[in-house]
């Protein structure tokens, strides 16, 4: 039975479940970086006698350093879930109105007071991760103080502050569980370690579920991280559907073995009056007044929904969109799908990227075909330059000769297929950074490069791409800015256990130089000399700014190595692109600052 409703939730609820893997991960890394530097921060200012703490006038003036560092690296973080993430969910919701379409026009883009509330909302959450960090300020900063009033171990403070941070693993009655628990307790703070434990935290959260327990600041920032991402969502989509006209219900989502017994019986319809699965506003809030659960949160139930940690979402309609047995009525049948079905075709996103298990590989030639179709639409693009007569511009060699065509040679139909589907990708950064979509793919055998790009067109060396998907696990590479540069790898590409994400990051690291060359750049833009694009010598605006970065830093650093890998060091265009393809994929232990300085300026002009 077909269901639009459901197909544009989902699409909800899957763009919210990517950004909180994201955006944890991206915590996870935060809590280790502020962990390691309170630490440090410790045992550099705290004097000791034997071991002891014995300075209380030490212990009161470590309390802004504390701050300090929560604020340095905590609220980043922070801002980053709210501005993007927010603004992300934001166009799901958006889009869920679009492709309705059948409430009054007004209400199917974002009005100024939804956007109005977007900003409410964007302050009113940053506060809260913002409490966390000022309460946690308090927490650490009173736990050095008192083990240092009674004089305890250096190393029983250095215990709580890392517990009271990260927190610790509770046992089980599974013995597997408990063996894994021992050794991350045991060994947590050896560092010649360090690798095996994060091996046995990683089982542990992902093999057995198991998680850090204790008021820890990883918890409650997990805790309004889940919570501020969905509620956000619920809260848009009320208020939408409230000024739309929409007082009818369904509640969707996944039912797991923890969800929540009202949860379970909500989505399987054993509430519900009617057959058709509709509830009205007022039943659920009748539902919601007349029950209590475990987890349960005050407020507007339309918003709250479960409670902390739930994962389920309403989408308001109108009953007139379902016939009494619950199916489609004709009115919705006319609506067109979020994402068109097409026969053999493997469809790829930022939100939901492919795997290779997920690939049905199809022929070159329906490959080639469906890239051509997108060329055929990106090549209008105003903003590539042409010449009097309509012909191309050029800026690179080859450009003229590979713009607007597709060429796959020297590829498997499984590899063919999974560059089609990368493509997808590469069209949704191009909407993300404001630049115009490619206009060219060249997938060809070459011992010269495993990608490069110019004027829009893609240039794929088929012998790299062919190996990559015909291996298996790759051993990956785990430096981070701050370790030595020497163990780098050659490139970003190693930082990638599988053929796929080895494919994808050579994808985003081409398409970074797509967007040094073309961000700004339109016909009528002229350089500092006032070339335009074509002339020799002529240099786009990020690229000029990218040599004054890439300049500064080498003045800074000592050895002069900055990049995230040996062959960022190439040139600051390089550098840009591998600084990219880390970023993309949420790696910002491997991102250099000033580039995280870079793209937040070029991400806040797509938004102006």
């Amino acid at each position: 039975m077909s269901d639009i409703v459901k197909e544009l939730t989902d699409y909800r609820i899957k763009g919210i479940e990517k950004a909180e893997v994201e955006f944890y991960e991206s915590l996870t890394r935060t809590l280790d970086k502020i962990e390691d530097q309170i630490i440090s921060l410790a045992e550099r200012d705290l004097p000791r006698q034997v071991g002891k703490l014995i300075d209380l006038q030490s212990a009161v003036a470590i309390r802004p350093k504390i701050k300090a560092i929560l604020d340095k690296e905590y609220l980043p973080f922070a801002d980053r879930v709210v501005r993007k993430g927010f603004g992300e969910q934001a166009k799901r919701v958006e889009r869920q109105f679009k492709t309705i379409g059948i409430i009054p026009p007004e209400f199917q883009e974002l009005t100024k007071g939804d956007l109005a509330l977007v900003k409410n909302l964007k302050q009113q959450y940053y506060t809260q991760f913002k409490d966390v960090s000022n309460n946690f300020t308090r927490i650490l900063s009173d736990k050095v103080y008192q083990n240092t009033l009674v004089g305890t171990e250096f190393t029983v403070l250095e215990k709580e502050l890392r517990e009271s941070i990260n927190g610790i693993y509770a046992t089980s009655r599974d013995p597997a569980v408990n063996r894994l628990v021992d050794y991350v307790k045991r060994n947590r703070n050896n560092p010649a370690l360090k690798s095996r434990v994060d091996i046995a935290i990683k089982q542990l959260q992902s093999k057995y579920a198991r998680t850090r327990t204790g008021e820890n600041m990883k918890r409650y920032a997990g805790q309004i991280l889940n919570d501020s991402l969905r509620d956000f969502d619920a809260t848009l989509n009320f208020n939408k559907s409230k000024d739309a006209g929409l007082t009818f219900v369904k509640y969707y989502g996944d039912v797991i073995p923890t969800t929540r017994d009202l949860c379970r019986r909500m989505v399987s319809g054993q509430l519900n009056k009617r057959k058709n699965g509709l509830f009205t506003i007022a039943e659920i809030q009748d539902i919601w007044a007349s029950r209590s659960w475990s987890g349960k949160k005050g407020g507007n139930p339309m918003i709250v929904r479960g409670g902390y940690n739930c994962r389920h979402q309403f989408s308001y309609v109108n009953p007139d969109w379902y016939k009494d047995d619950g199916e489609e009525s004709q009115i919705l049948k006319t609506r067109e799908p979020i994402v068109k079905k097409e026969k053999n075709v493997n469809i790829s996103s930022l939100a939901n990227p492919i795997t290779l298990t997920a690939i049905r590989p199809v022929s070159i030639k329906e490959s080639k075909l469906r890239i051509q179709k997108q060329i055929d639409q990106n090549k209008l693009d105003s903003r590539y330059a042409r010449n009097p007569d309509g012909t191309i511009k050029t800026r690179f060699n080859g450009e003229s000769r590979n713009a607007e065509k597709v060429n796959i040679r020297g590829v498997s139909e499984q590899t063919a297929t999974l560059i089609t589907a990368l493509f997808d990708e590469l069209n949704e950064l191009a909407i993300k950074y404001n630049v115009p979509k490619l206009r060219g793919l060249d997938v060809r055998p070459s011992k010269r490069y495993a990608g490069r790009m110019g004027g829009g067109v893609l240039y794929v060396g088929s012998d790299n791409a062919e190996r990559l998907t015909a291996l298996g696990k790759f051993k990956t590479n785990k430096w981070k800015y701050g370790q030595d540069v020497s163990k780098r790898p050659f490139s970003v590409k190693d930082y990638y256990d599988n053929p796929v994400d080895k494919l994808r990051s050579t994808f985003y690291h081409e398409f970074g130089h797509h967007i040094h060359q073309m961000k700004y750049v339109t016909p009528a833009f002229k350089d500092k000399l006032g070339r335009v694009y074509g002339d020799r010598g002529f240099t786009p605006e990020i690229e000029e700014r990218l040599s004054k970065i890439v300049r500064s830093e080498k003045r800074k650093s000592k050895t002069g190595l900055i990049g995230n890998s040996e062959y960022g060091d190439v040139n600051p265009q390089e550098w840009f692109a591998e600084q990219f393809s880390a970023y993309t994929f949420g790696l910002m232990d491997k991102v250099h600052p000033e580039f995280k300085k870079l793209i937040k300026e070029i991400e806040d002009e797509v938004g102006r």
